[in-house]
């Protein structure tokens, strides 16, 4: 009602910035009271009518136990809980055994999982091992011919991979 009398007002004191957001939010404001004066209107004329019918919500009681016959009609058919024998009855028992293996299939899966790691590195430096010897023996063996070299290798391999 007063908004457009304290307009000018407001224009001349207020930055502009804070004017746009203060008179948007004034006007939602109005807007809001007016659509809820509105819903008043049409809830008192409702009532008058003497309307509701259908559209009012119906009262269900559940737990409690009206004393007047109208409101005893609203009260809820209580709800009759099945108990284990009565599931027992309807349920065929099973006639398959069955049998649970809670043991696991390899017994030491973990033991060879944390110690992968470990044996990737020993087989590494094995193998840099046998190397290492096999060069040793062909240092030694310079001054022998090709075949006594050869049969010294595959001594050393099958020594060192045995």
């Amino acid at each position: 009602r007063s908004l457009p009398l304290l307009r000018p007002l407001l224009l001349a004191l207020a930055p502009r910035s804070l004017l746009v957001l203060g008179f948007a939010k004034m006007e939602e404001a109005a807007a809001r009271a007016q659509r809820l004066k509105d819903l008043k209107e049409r809830a008192k004329r409702a009532r008058e009518e003497g309307g509701g019918g259908d559209d009012a919500p119906k009262i269900k009681f559940r737990n409690y136990q009206p004393k007047t016959e109208e409101l005893k009609e609203a009260v809820v058919p209580k709800v009759k809980l099945t108990t284990e024998e009565d599931v027992a009855k309807l349920v065929e028992p099973a006639t398959i055994d069955v049998q649970l293996d809670v043991a696991p299939k390899k017994a030491n899966w973990d033991l060879k999982r944390d110690i992968a790691k470990k044996l990737e590195k020993l087989d590494r430096r094995t193998q840099q091992a046998i190397v290492e010897i096999i060069k040793d023996k062909v240092a030694e063996g310079d001054g022998q011919d090709a075949e006594a070299q050869g049969q010294m290798l595959a001594k050393a391999v099958s020594g060192a991979t045995a």
